[in-house]
């Protein structure tokens, strides 16, 4: 095997030939590439809009199927059918959130508040269901 020289460029050098480059007219620098642009962003929403509607929907077929079904209270049915409906919106957007920029929203303070919106609306969709009336 042949030793091949390794040289390391100097500090100066580099920042050097970036500063020439931009100066004669070189391109611009790109983003960063964890930025979010405008276009994911208005996806992201659009995706969470309809994601909002199609569980609105499952919600008043879990609440018309509970009072149907398993008789239970036009109340308990509605509010067991609103505790899915926030269980799955939190869960729709924090998996939005994670797609746009995990190393940003993977952070301890979006974790508790949506980890604690997800555990409050479990216990209210499992409470309604338990409900006699």
């Amino acid at each position: 095997m042949a030793e091949q020289s390794l040289k390391i460029p100097e500090e100066g050098s580099n920042a050097k030939q970036s500063a020439s480059t931009l100066a004669s007219g070189g391109s611009q620098p790109e983003l960063a590439s964890n930025a979010i642009t405008t276009k994911e962003m208005v996806i992201s929403a659009g995706a969470v809009l309809v994601a909002a509607i199609v569980f609105f929907i499952i919600k008043n077929y879990v609440s018309k199927m509970l009072v149907s079904g398993y008789r239970k209270s036009p109340q308990s049915a509605d509010m067991a059918g609103w505790g899915l409906f926030c269980l799955l919106l939190l869960v729709a957007i924090f998996s939005v959130l994670m797609v746009l920029d995990s190393s940003k929203f993977m952070a301890i303070p979006y974790l508790i508040i949506f980890g604690l919106g997800m555990v409050v609306s479990i216990v209210i969709f499992v409470m309604a269901l338990g409900s006699k009336r």
